[in-house]
């Protein structure tokens, strides 16, 4: 059985920007300048490239044994993969798998952002990355149990 798994780069985007601003303001009481290197801008969107791409190489690589087609980005900033998975696979994790991988992917770009900007930060969001990329590897090797069909004489 085969699933698509997709990511859009603007939501990625969107959430690290959140996030890196919320950061920024929480802290500006120590550091008044802190808010503005650490909050992500368009013109910060080169570097975050390079994180968005490392980010989708990490999942290719993590899941290559599933992989059926070359995974991309498409012009429209979407990263999709087309996964054969085992029959025994649960369809419907299918969502949640893309809201963790959508998970992963904010807190990876968020800590490589960090290490460069704000490094107290950075090993927090480095093991939620960890963490939300566990929850995604768990929920792609679970397989539900065998369903016995008892056959209609």
């Amino acid at each position: 059985m085969d699933i698509t798994l997709s990511i859009k780069k603007i939501d990625v985007y969107d959430e690290v920007a959140k996030t890196t601003s919320y950061v920024g303001l929480k802290q500006i009481d120590a550091d008044d300048k802190l808010y503005d290197r650490v909050f992500t801008t368009d013109a910060d969107r080169d570097l975050l490239e390079r994180f968005w791409r490392e980010a989708c190489n990490a999942v290719t690589d993590e899941f290559k044994q599933f992989i059926i087609s070359q995974p991309g980005q498409t012009d429209n900033g979407i990263f999709t993969v087309d996964m054969s998975m085992p029959s025994s696979f649960d369809m419907n994790l299918v969502s949640s798998v893309e809201q963790s991988l959508l998970s992963f992917f904010i807190n990876l770009i968020t800590s490589k952002w960090f290490s460069i900007s704000n490094k107290g930060d950075a090993e927090y969001y480095q093991q939620e990355a960890l963490a939300s990329g566990n929850e995604v590897r768990r929920k792609i090797f679970y397989r539900k149990k065998p369903q016995r069909v008892v056959p209609i004489d």
